[in-house]
């Protein structure tokens, strides 16, 4: 990537990194696996908020820092949070901190070959309720 677009999408998604098309597959029942996880979900309604160190997440979840480095990680892995910058603590020591990544997940079953002009298609056909002139890569639907 020529640096000049590399510095204008510093920080921006592309719009394809906004939509997660899949089949029924190992990676679908990856992704509703940790969306069906009750902590999961808490650190994504909270991350919508604001950007916050996992630390932050803990004390305000309530919840373990070990169980919740699993679920940074498991969300981190299928694109739904990402690490927004990395400061310093007082001891040196890096922290982290994450922020909710905007993703439209469309799940498609029985449909192995489906290529994008089809989605888009079908979208338009069935818009979702307040979905009306969302525009997903590009396309308004």
């Amino acid at each position: 990537m020529p640096d000049d677009l590399e510095e204008k999408m510093m920080g921006e998604e592309l719009p394809e990194e906004k939509l997660l098309i899949l089949p029924l597959s190992e990676d679908s029942r990856k992704i509703a696996r940790i969306l069906s996880n009750e902590t999961s979900i808490r650190v994504l309604k909270l991350l919508e908020k604001k950007h916050m160190s996992a630390g932050d997440i803990a004390e305000e979840l309530n919840v373990r820092l070990n169980t919740l480095k699993y679920n940074l990680d498991s969300l981190l892995e299928i694109g739904l949070i990402r690490v927004r910058r990395v400061k310093w603590s007082r001891k040196g020591r890096e922290i982290k901190v994450y922020e909710a990544v905007e993703k439209v997940i469309i799940l498609i079953p029985g449909k192995k070959n489906l290529d994008i002009s089809s989605v888009f298609t079908m979208l338009r056909q069935h818009k979702p309720e307040g979905f009306e002139g969302t525009k997903i890569a590009g396309e308004c639907i």
